[in-house]
């Protein structure tokens, strides 16, 4: 434990993560110990960023990139942080919020929740055009926490605390930090703590993307399917996946059986739909965009998306430059890797797999267009 106010350096052996898009987590790497700084100095430092959680340890970790790497509007947050770490650094739970304390909150804070494979990260990176943002896609230690509340739901105070102080370590890194707006960017499992962040943030402005099913599975399908970590690391995956995707264990307990990864995928887009019609319902305000919009309409969905957020209107030609390049280039998603690994195409099962988890959920109602060319009304 910390108790001289210092923080304890990590030097860095290995780097081992199963899986490309495996959450951040300190078993990513081989470490060994590496002496100790400051817990101060993790406030002025433009190369150190808040990495992820070790909840039984009550740490937060921090990764150190060599100097000038800028993480703002890369692809990911957690893939940038574990490619170009050089150290690690922990501070435990208590001189987190301490430090944090002498933090201000962002000056504007715009949250983008999605289903995924639907646009987001493209729009994550449109945002980081617009003068005075600085737009973080999936900071991982948000994931942590939507898992430690699907795990322990009772924690609410302790898991809005850590919101609070990871928004404003996340505020406040970088060589431009502080002061401006923040735009974060989560993976699916953010919405489960939509309640919270409005909690803590209620001027925040949200976005909430989706995506029609047909087009969404498939696109799934393409990207993950042939990237599913082996059968060694799927364990440690599998809890991130329960937690962003509740409708899968009723699923295995109506069924007696795992879901097929056709099945897991559908379960995953209901189980988000269904998380964001709740925040709505409990008065969450969340701006709907549609992927389908993005793609025919771009400039003027951008344009209404940045209105929404109080963002400039005569930025929005610079944050449509962005759509003319991949927003993930350089990962396993990117078009190039779809292209040189594709996926085998879905068949006839798959579709009818598709149909009978929505028939089975009433999240969405058979005439609904989100499930054109799925279901037929």
């Amino acid at each position: 434990m910390d108790t001289n106010g210092s923080a304890q350096v990590l030097d860095i052996l290995d780097k081992v993560a199963p899986a490309e898009f495996v959450p951040a987590s300190p078993h990513n790497f081989v470490v060994r110990p590496g002496g100790s700084v400051p817990a101060e100095s993790l406030l002025g430092d433009p190369d150190v960023s808040l990495y992820c959680l070790d909840d039984e340890r009550r740490l937060a970790y921090f990764v150190q990139t060599p100097p000038g790497v800028d993480l703002a509007g890369g692809s990911f947050l957690y893939l940038d942080q574990y490619r170009a770490a050089q150290r690690l650094i922990t501070v435990p739970y208590d001189t987190l919020h301490r430090l944090a304390d002498d933090l201000p909150d962002p000056a504007r804070l715009i949250l983008v929740y999605s289903v995924g494979r639907c646009g987001s990260t493209l729009l994550s990176r449109a945002l980081g055009e617009v003068a005075g943002v600085r737009s973080y896609s999936e900071p991982d230690v948000f994931t942590e926490i939507a898992l430690l509340r699907h795990e322990d739901p009772g924690r609410d105070a302790e898991y809005a605390r850590l919101i609070r102080s990871c928004v404003r370590f996340l505020g406040n890194s970088g060589s431009e930090s502080g002061g401006g707006t923040l735009a974060v960017k989560f993976r699916a499992s953010g919405i489960q703590l939509g309640d919270l962040f409005h909690r803590v943030f209620p001027d925040a402005r949200g976005v909430f993307l989706h995506r029609d099913a047909r087009p969404w599975l498939e696109s799934m399908h393409q990207g993950f399917t042939p990237h599913l970590p082996d059968p060694a690391a799927q364990l440690a995956f599998l809890k991130y996946v329960l937690a962003q995707a509740p409708l899968i264990m009723p699923f295995v307990a109506r069924h007696e059986r795992q879901p097929t990864p056709t099945e897991a995928y559908l379960l995953t887009w209901l189980s988000v739909l269904d998380r964001h019609r709740e925040l709505r319902r409990a008065g969450v305000p969340l701006l709907p965009v549609a992927y389908e919009a993005l793609d025919a309409d771009p400039k003027a969905t951008l344009a209404a998306v940045l209105a929404h957020c109080g963002l400039p209107a005569d930025d929005v030609d610079a944050a449509y430059a962005t759509f003319s390049a991949d927003s993930q280039e350089g990962t396993v998603l990117s078009r190039a890797s779809r292209r040189s690994n594709p996926a085998a195409a879905l068949g006839a099962e798959d579709y009818a797999q598709a149909r009978a988890v929505l028939a089975e959920h009433p999240v969405v109602d058979p005439a609904d267009p989100l499930v054109r060319g799925l279901i037929e009304p």
